[in-house]
């Protein structure tokens, strides 16, 4: 089976858009048919992705994952042969100008799960020297892991070309990678606030990144575009990843509704994907503008996203509203995960500037939510463990992986309803419990990866 695959890794400068976000925007503009994916848990890239690019982004993170075969699983379920399956992530960097390069497990997981070529994209903002030791340090590090993945690598934040002559000349001269080109420091661009991301106003949030990416697309001989499609093409053939667990017992006969809109799209399509590949079928119900099926639903999926910007929407929607108080009596699949938790609880506090300060859920589950302010910031990672029966984990040897924000919290009316706690890691230390069920109706204020214990999900489904 061939699956052209390509990681794209870029240095970590915190407030800047990654360049991969830039590469596979122009690509998109030129003709290419991409699959997107991103390698770790980034909501902003995640977002701005899906904006400038207009289509689904899945999160593939090999950590949240849980196993090199349930990333393999996920990947080949929504990769395609005949599109540039692309996947960007962050190569780390340095925590000051004299320490070492740092690499995330992310990264090197994902070179070795999908066995591709890996293009690194390194700052050359500062001397030829500096840029050349990042390049050596990077390549040492893989070569130390024992993947031969970098064959090719890319610079940004150049000042001008006879820069770029001089780094390449340097780097050819250190190593034998080949370079892709160089995107100009006038083209950088920060990052906008997520919450703009997740607005009617997004399109107008990512013009000067449009504006930027269609310059870098037309300078003539900055970067090669053609080479990105080649290289994912010569990687080695895919061997397909056997099913994980088997097909719901109604495959094609149980209809999942999954709440769309802009503000709730923050954790990627993985979840959905699975539902798919289990055998249901996700029907898509806007939250607002009309309602186009007439199959009969047997379960609400609402994703992670920032819920406190459209709660109101579930109410005036009737069909919505209808949907989640009959879900209620726990007789079939609901979710609401990470930010949308909220909306199955009592009390919501807003962050500050979000006029008024309070609003009402639906009560389905008995507790109260904050949001804080909205802040930057990376998403702390979890593993679920069972600590008493619950719709999704059964026994002690079940752990689900999953992250969350920091700028929710739930507390719940009673603390000892909570469905599980959650570690740092399998074997961790304690920070907590979360989620809360009646039924197989379920609240977490994680992001949950199902794809990390697919043979749970398929129990839940099944009821």
């Amino acid at each position: 089976m061939i699956l052209p695959r390509l990681i794209i890794a870029d240095e970590h400068r915190p407030g800047k858009v990654p360049a991969g976000i830039m590469i596979a925007t122009v690509l998109k503009e030129m003709g290419y048919k991409l699959r997107l994916f991103m390698g770790n848990a980034d909501e902003s890239s995640i977002r701005l992705l899906q904006v400038l690019c207009g289509q689904p982004v899945t999160l593939l993170d090999p950590v949240l994952c849980d196993g090199r075969a349930n990333l393999r699983w996920l990947f080949q379920s929504v990769a395609s042969t005949d599109c540039l399956n692309l996947v960007l992530t962050n190569l780390g960097g340095r925590w000051s100008e004299d320490s070492a390069f740092r690499i995330p497990k992310e990264c090197s997981l994902l070179v070795d799960y999908l066995e591709c070529e890996l293009v690194p994209v390194v700052y050359s903002d500062m001397s030829s020297t500096i840029t050349v030791r990042t390049i050596t340090e990077v390549l040492r590090q893989f070569e130390n892991l024992g993947r031969d993945c970098i064959h090719s690598i890319m610079f940004r934040s150049i000042l001008n070309y006879r820069e770029y002559e001089l780094v390449d000349r340097e780097v050819g001269r250190k190593t034998s990678a080949i370079s892709l080109g160089s995107i100009p420091k006038s083209m950088e661009r920060d990052l906008p606030l997520l919450s703009d991301l997740c607005s009617a106003g997004a399109k107008h949030a990512v013009f000067p990144l449009l504006s930027a990416s269609r310059q870098l697309k037309g300078v003539d001989q900055m970067v090669s575009w053609g080479l990105f499609n080649a290289i994912a093409k010569a990687d080695p053939e895919w061997k397909l990843q056997p099913r994980l667990c088997d097909q719901i017992t109604d495959a094609g006969k149980v209809n999942i509704a999954v709440v769309r809109h802009p503000a709730l799209m923050l954790g990627g399509d993985g979840t959905e994907h699975l539902m798919r590949t289990l055998g249901c079928n996700v029907v898509e119900v806007p939250l607002e503008g009309a309602i186009s099926h007439s199959v009969p639903i047997h379960g609400v999926y609402i994703p992670h996203g920032m819920s406190f910007l459209v709660s109101q929407n579930f109410f005036k929607n009737l069909y919505l509203k209808t949907m989640l108080t009959r879900g209620g009596s726990g007789s079939s699949f609901l979710l609401a995960e990470g930010g949308s938790a909220p909306l199955l609880g009592d009390r919501i506090s807003l962050p500050p500037g979000y006029g008024q300060e309070e609003e009402r859920g639906f009560n389905l589950l008995p507790y109260d939510s904050a949001f804080k302010a909205m802040t930057m910031g990376a998403p702390h990672k979890a593993v679920a463990v069972s600590r008493k029966q619950n719709p999704l984990l059964v026994g002690s040897q079940e752990n689900l992986s999953g992250y969350m924000s920091s700028n929710l919290s739930i507390v719940a009316s009673d603390p000892n309803d909570d469905c599980w706690t959650l570690k740092e890691g399998p074997q961790g230390r304690e920070i907590g419990t979360d989620a809360w069920c009646r039924g197989r109706v379920l609240a977490t204020r994680m992001r949950i990866e199902p794809w990390s214990v697919p043979a749970s999900f398929l129990r839940w489904l099944e009821g």
